[in-house]
């Protein structure tokens, strides 16, 4: 028997899918703040165009939501 109760938990069948949401939501953040920073750079290099600054308030706020979601999946394991 384990000291640890994670390390027995590999085996489960729920681990495993509460392992692949929380990797998928995690891919999701990772993948709006990749836009963010690109959407950022342009803004910056061009601080006068508006629909830039609106997309990145729209990623920023698309972020938080996920970021929401992550924290309320990881809290499964707290």
């Amino acid at each position: 028997m384990s000291m640890n109760f994670l390390d027995e938990t590999d085996d489960w069948p729920e681990y495993q899918t509460v392992k692949d949401v929380i990797h998928g939501i995690e891919k999701e953040r990772v993948a709006i703040l990749m836009k963010i920073r690109e959407a950022e750079l342009a803004f910056a290099a061009g601080p006068m165009n508006e629909d830039l600054k609106a997309k990145v308030d729209e990623l920023k706020t698309a972020l938080g939501e996920v970021e929401k979601k992550l924290d309320g999946s990881l809290s499964m394991y707290r």
